[in-house]
C-alpha cells in the first residue's frame, strides 16, 4: 500500500521538489491526522523556504506550528523565518512589492491568453500561457504562489475583472485575491489543447495531468492522455494508462482518435510480448476505429496484419 508522507519525502531526496509539494497538497486534503498535516504543512514550508518564497513559507509554517505547537523544529524554523522578516524589514518590504507585482503579471498573462482563445486568438494566447508554467510547475505550486495577491482598484484591468466575472480568481480580505481551482483547471485544461495544436504532446499530457489533479471527476482528461502518450510515441505510458481506464469512453472524448490510439498502443504491446491478450485487444480496437471511419486506411491495414485479408465487417 502507497505511503504519501514516504512518497513525497523519496521526491524531496531526488530533489524533485515541485513533485513533493504536489503529493504534500494531496495529504493536505485527504486525511485529518493533525500530525500528519502538520508535518505535510511544515515540509511544504521549508521546502518554499528553500526555493525563497519566505511568504508562502511562512504561511505553512505557521500552519505547521499551529497544529503542532510543541514540536520543537518547527517552532525554531518559524522563529528563525520571523527573525529573518524581522532582521531584513526594507529588503522584505521590497521582495514583497516585487513578488506581488509578478503575480499580477502571472494573472494578467492567464486571463489574457484564455481570453485570447475565447476570440479565436490561440496563436498569440499560446506563449502567454506557456510561459507560465515555467513559474508554476504543477498546479499545487500555482494554487500557493496565486494566493492572497494585493490588487488595488488602480491595478484593477480588464484581464483581472475577467477572471473575477467567471468566478477564476476570488476575494480574500481587502484588496487582496487568490486563484481558484475552477481557474488553473481552465487554464491547464486550455493550454494543454494549444500543446496538442501545436503537437508538443508530452507537455500536453503534463497539462492534462494537472487538470485531472485539479478535479479527478474530469475523467475524459484521462483519456485525452491517452491519444496525447500515443501521438508522441510513448508506448508503454499510453498501455499503462489504457490498464486503468474504464471500458466506457466520456462522450467529451475524439472515440476515433482515442482508439486509434489505443489500437497503436497495444500494437506495439504485442509486438515486445506476442501476447495473446493483446493481440485481441489490437483488434478490437480497431474494429472500433473502422466502425466509426470507414475510410481509417492506416487502421485498416494493422487490422488486416492481424487478421490476413478478410475485411473487418464481412466476419
Amino acid at each position: 500500500m502507497s505511503n504519501p508522507i514516504a512518497d513525497a519525502q523519496a521526491l524531496e531526496t531526488e530533489n524533485k521538489l515541485a513533485e513533493a509539494i504536489q503529493v504534500y497538497d494531496s495529504i493536505l486534503n485527504t486525511t485529518d491526522d493533525t500530525p500528519t498535516l502538520a508535518f505535510a504543512n511544515f515540509r511544504l514550508g521549508t521546502i518554499y523556504r528553500t526555493w525563497r518564497e519566505l511568504f508562502t513559507a511562512q504561511r505553512f509554517l505557521a500552519k505547521a506550528h499551529q497544529l503542532a505547537p510543541s514540536d520543537t523544529e518547527i517552532r525554531n524554523a518559524i522563529e528563525e523565518l520571523n527573525q529573518h522578516f524581522s532582521e531584513n524589514r526594507e529588503v522584505i518590504a521590497e521582495e514583497m512589492s516585487r513578488k506581488n507585482s509578478d503575480q499580477i503579471v502571472s494573472l494578467f498573462r492567464i486571463a489574457t491568453g484564455i481570453k485570447l482563445i475565447t476570440m479565436d486568438k490561440a496563436v498569440q494566447a499560446y506563449p502567454l500561457m506557456k510561459s507560465r508554467t515555467k513559474i508554476f510547475p504543477n498546479a499545487a505550486v500555482a494554487k500557493h504562489l496565486l494566493t492572497d495577491i494585493q490588487i488595488t482598484e488602480e491595478e484593477r484591468n480588464s484581464a483581472i475583472d475577467f477572471l473575477l466575472e467567471r468566478g477564476w480568481l476570488v476575494g480574500t480580505g481587502e484588496s487582496l485575491y487568490t486563484i481558484a481551482e475552477n481557474g488553473l483547471l481552465v487554464f491547464y485544461t486550455e493550454l494543454a489543447q494549444l500543446h496538442v495544436a501545436n503537437s508538443v504532446y508530452s507537455e500536453a499530457v503534463t497539462c492534462y495531468e494537472q487538470a485531472y489533479w485539479l478535479d479527478p471527476l474530469q475523467e475524459h482528461l484521462r483519456y485525452q492522455q491517452v491519444i496525447c502518450h500515443a501521438a508522441a510515441g510513448a508506448w508503454d505510458a499510453a498501455v499503462g494508462m489504457l490498464g486503468q481506464l474504464p471500458i466506457e469512453v466520456p462522450e467529451n472524448v475524439d472515440l476515433v482518435a482515442y482508439h486509434t490510439a489505443a489500437a497503436q498502443s497495444y500494437d506495439y504491446a504485442y509486438q515486445m510480448t506476442q501476447d495473446a491478450d493483446t493481440k485481441q485487444k489490437v483488434i478490437e480496437t480497431c474494429e472500433a476505429v473502422l466502425r466509426l471511419d470507414k475510410k481509417a486506411t492506416e487502421i485498416s491495414k494493422l487490422l488486416a496484419s492481424y487478421q490476413g485479408k478478410k475485411r473487418w465487417w464481412r466476419k
